[in-house]
């Protein structure tokens, strides 16, 4: 009986692996909670962040030698490159291209703009000096399009706005990083030995060199690719990119951040239409929703481990000080850049450039770099503050921008009320419904003694409505041909994921070969990528149809 417990004292423990399955799993709550209450992901990341601070404060949540802690490694290492990896490449280049202005100019002139302006009230209000100010002014200027993306996708927004939003924020967040460390060699080491002339070229050489390294790196994972036909490498090769053209652009003293941008491109625009087959493609895209998911989770969680939300409250005045400048300098810098190329072009409603304002959220990479200044030796004593303003402003951005910007859309039009699917939605639940009670009808007429003829009258009514619910759905399809093809692309996409378990169990029972199995999978994978596949793969699809 004693031996149970003596083998339990004697099996090795890893606290940290614990803490990271306790997070993973609290991430996937908040996603379950968050869907079911219709609320951007990320708003419910920043609160579960800000109790799980308050936890760990209070000492109820282990901490010390061998538990979960955070370090600059993990942040600007682990979490920074598959977020900006995947943002990158998932940005067309030709959009880009055709918003190049607008994109070009906020992320460089605006960034700049909305850091000076908010640095300035920075300094106003604390007296520091100008290069902490500048600081705390540039880790929360990135901007975060996560959760304003997703609400765009939700309401069928018009993907020029939503490239125009997440370009900029994929290029601000790469000049951000690499002024951010800049700002802190400064710092650290002393500004006299940094003159304006030499600054300007290291500013230049870490995008430039960071640029170069993340290219020519992505040219060579797609001529990899290319020859190389086995989708789980692909996606590996995939991984490995993403964090090896970080780590070797800093070993050439370059920004890793600008490097995975650039690689990220590469993959995205080049290697995914020319070099990866079908199967890779839709491989690689899932892998990666996972990876973004897991390093969003951590990343807005870890600031919970990081900073107290009592020191957040305890500077609640320079929280909203910073937030409110933030805002001011992003309007300001918006509705001058953006006006200017809306007159010049006039290529988007005005209206737009509401939203790009009011949608630039604060999210991960303000997060990430304020959990990094932990490590600096000149700011022992203001980056507990500084990590404090941030966290305050990231969760202001996210509770009260991040929950507003799908009224914008209503009230700016730019999404307008969709009536006819609510109509086409609406009857169709009334014909469930109604199914559903007359099958009710028949089980309750069965189990109990009713008058026969009232079921049955019950029973014709029933079929009346369901039939005058038939005739409006109709209706509504002749109105709206649409819905029906939608209606049809469902019901094929699902019975082609259905072919594709079913083509996967009979290789597991060892119906068919390896070579067959991979034959049929690379069909119906290049099928799920149409925008209206054939129902089956093999090029039957049209002998079905005729």
């Amino acid at each position: 009986m004693e031996l149970l417990p003596t083998l339990a004292l004697q099996m090795p423990t890893l606290p940290i692996l614990d803490d990271l399955l306790l997070l993973l799993l609290g991430a996937m709550v908040v996603a379950l909670i968050t869907r079911r209450l219709r609320i951007p992901y990320t708003v419910g990341l920043v609160v579960a962040g800000a109790v799980i601070g308050f936890l760990r404060h209070q000492g109820a949540l282990p901490s010390g030698t061998g538990h979960f802690e955070v370090s600059q490694d993990f942040i600007l290492l682990i979490l920074l490159p598959p977020l900006l990896f995947d943002g990158a490449m998932n940005t067309p280049f030709k959009k880009l291209r055709e918003n190049s202005g607008i994109i070009s100019t906020m992320a460089l002139l605006g960034t700049l703009g909305c850091i000076l302006i908010t640095s300035a009230a920075i300094k106003s209000a604390t007296g520091w000096t100008w290069d902490l100010s500048l600081l705390l002014g540039a880790m929360v200027s990135p901007t975060d399009p996560v959760s304003v993306l997703a609400i765009f996708r939700e309401q069928g927004v018009e993907k020029r706005l939503s490239t125009i939003v997440e370009g900029e924020s994929l290029f601000n967040d790469g000049l951000v990083v690499v002024l951010y460390i800049l700002l802190l060699r400064g710092l650290d080491s002393g500004w006299d030995q940094i003159s304006l002339g030499s600054g300007i070229l290291t500013f230049c050489h870490m995008i430039g060199v960071g640029a170069l390294v993340g290219l020519s790196l992505g040219a060579f994972v797609n001529w990899l690719i290319e020859r190389i036909n086995e989708h789980l490498v692909e996606v590996l090769l995939s991984i490995l990119l993403a964090y090896g053209s970080y780590l070797l652009a800093e070993r050439f003293h370059a920004s890793g951040v600008i490097a995975v941008v650039f690689a990220g491109l590469m993959v995205g625009n080049v290697g995914r239409h020319t070099s990866m087959t079908p199967t890779a493609i839709l491989s690689l895209g899932l892998t990666w929703e996972v990876i973004t998911f897991i390093a969003n989770s951590l990343a807005f969680i870890a600031l919970g481990f990081a900073v107290d939300p009592q020191l957040v409250l305890e500077n609640y005045d320079l929280v909203l000080l910073v937030w409110v400048a933030s805002i001011a300098a992003r309007a300001l810098m918006t509705y001058s850049i953006g006006g200017i190329d809306q007159v010049i072009r006039g290529s988007y409603p005005r209206s737009w450039l509401h939203v790009i304002h009011w949608g630039g959220l604060k999210g991960a990479v303000p997060v990430a770099l304020a959990l990094g200044v932990a490590k600096s030796s000149y700011l022992t004593e203001t980056a507990p503050r500084m990590q404090a303003v941030v966290a305050g402003v990231v969760m202001l951005s996210m509770l009260i921008q991040g929950t507003t910007v799908k009224p914008l859309l209503s009230w700016l039009k730019i999404v307008r009320p969709r009536e006819a699917r609510r109509r086409w939605e609406r009857h169709q639940a009334r014909a469930i419904a109604v199914s559903t009670a007359i099958e009710e009808l028949g089980d309750a007429a069965a189990s109990t003694e009713v008058d026969p003829q009232r079921i049955q009258s019950l029973r014709d009514r029933l079929l009346s409505i369901r039939e005058t619910i038939h005739q409006d759905l109709k209706q509504v399809l002749e109105d709206h041909p649409e819905f029906a093809a939608e209606q049809i692309r469902d019901v094929v996409i699902r019975l082609l994921h259905r072919q594709r378990t079913a083509v996967e169990d009979a290789y597991r029972e060892g119906i068919l070969s390896d070579e067959a199995l991979r034959d049929v999978q690379g069909e119906i994978d290049q099928l799920l990528l149409e925008e209206f596949p054939d129902p089956v793969p093999g090029g039957l699809g049209e002998e079905v149809k005729s």
